[in-house]
């Protein structure tokens, strides 16, 4: 792996983006359209809680 993806790799699991380390360790494997949603979930609900008040 390159250090441009092992960068990414690195933030993308400090971050909580992407937990399972099946993943993790294998950055140019094609994955299911269910793990890119839930890390867009991830993030949204990171900046978007769902449980905040609107106040």
């Amino acid at each position: 792996m390159d250090d441009q993806k092992a960068e990414i790799m690195r933030k993308i699991k400090d971050y909580g983006i992407i937990k399972d380390p099946q993943w993790l360790d294998r950055p140019d494997e094609l994955v299911p359209m269910w793990v890119m949603f839930e890390a867009i979930i991830r993030l949204i609900e990171r900046f978007d809680p769902p449980n905040r008040p609107y106040d």
